[in-house]
């Protein structure tokens, strides 16, 4: 099995996945892009900016899965850094959600900006490879291990992108107290 391959799916299922939360509940990272003063888009406010954004990144995900065409993993990737480079501004503004799942607890951190790196570099490998339906076509039983390694992988991530942070600060001491 194609580990790009089944890393790359996962990304495109976390695109999917924060693109429905965005146009579901774009309040969140709608505060986020304020707060890095993302310039406005003619009579677009950040909210329909951000409903726009869960919409390109639903669409981006779907292809991404159904699809053997090279250009989408690469836009994908590109997608992935441009997401880490949004996730460095966030954490230098000390903003306290990174926007992308819609939790408002859900800091930015050195994780999720490492996470969308390797994201992001599966992407660029995958595009030289077979896509997510070719993988599947050449297993057993329709593929269905490899839609459940591609869930899990999901799954993972986003417990990397929003749980990890939070139990990483639940870590450090409070200012003041010793430990």
């Amino acid at each position: 099995m194609d580990v790009a391959t089944a890393l790359y799916a996962s990304a495109a299922v976390l695109l999917v996945i924060a693109g429905v939360v965005k146009v579901m509940r774009p309040a969140d990272t709608a505060a986020l892009l304020d707060d890095l003063g993302a310039p406005s888009l003619g009579s677009l406010g950040t909210v329909q900016v951000t409903f726009a954004l869960g919409i390109f990144e639903i669409g981006l995900g779907v292809s991404a899965l159904v699809t053997n065409i090279a250009a989408i993993a690469v836009v994908v990737g590109a997608v992935y850094v441009v997401f880490s480079a949004t996730v460095l501004r966030a954490m230098r503004l000390g903003a306290g959600s990174c926007g992308c799942f819609g939790r408002v607890d859900a800091p930015p951190s050195w994780s999720h900006v490492i996470g969308n790196l390797a994201l992001a570099g599966c992407a660029f490998v995958a595009s030289a490879g077979s896509s997510p339906l070719e993988v599947m076509e050449k297993q057993p039983l329709a593929g269905v291990g490899f839609v459940i390694l591609v869930g899990v992988l999901a799954g993972l991530g986003l417990i990397v992108f929003t749980a990890l942070p939070e139990a990483l600060d639940a870590r450090k001491p409070a200012r003041g107290v010793r430990s």
